[in-house]
């Protein structure tokens, strides 16, 4: 239970690379970034598996996932602290290994 406590407070609180943030925007600025992001939403991220095969269902998911990622970083690149989430004393102690 501990390490996914952990790798909570990683992925929802934990800030973002602003270099990194900096080059998704850069990237999906472009007039080509744009045409390839807008392509990955419509093509993959807008799209529903319909078969039965749950290899073919996660694989659609995860390039599902990825295109929200891209989506997530840009829209955080582009409002910052937006999601920011205020921590309790108390969860941020639960937080730090070894203090639980």
């Amino acid at each position: 239970m501990r390490r996914i406590r952990e790798w909570l407070v990683r992925k929802w609180v934990g800030q973002p690379d602003p270099a990194l943030l900096k080059s998704f925007l850069v990237t999906f600025s472009t007039e080509h970034g744009r045409r390839v992001l807008q392509h990955l939403v419509d093509k993959v991220y807008c799209s529903i598996y319909e078969g039965a095969d749950p290899i073919a269902n996660a694989m659609h998911n995860g390039r599902r996932s990825l295109v929200h990622e891209i989506l997530e970083n840009i829209d955080i690149a582009e409002h910052p602290g937006k999601y920011e989430i205020k921590q309790t004393e108390e969860e941020a102690q639960h937080a730090r290994p070894g203090l639980v």
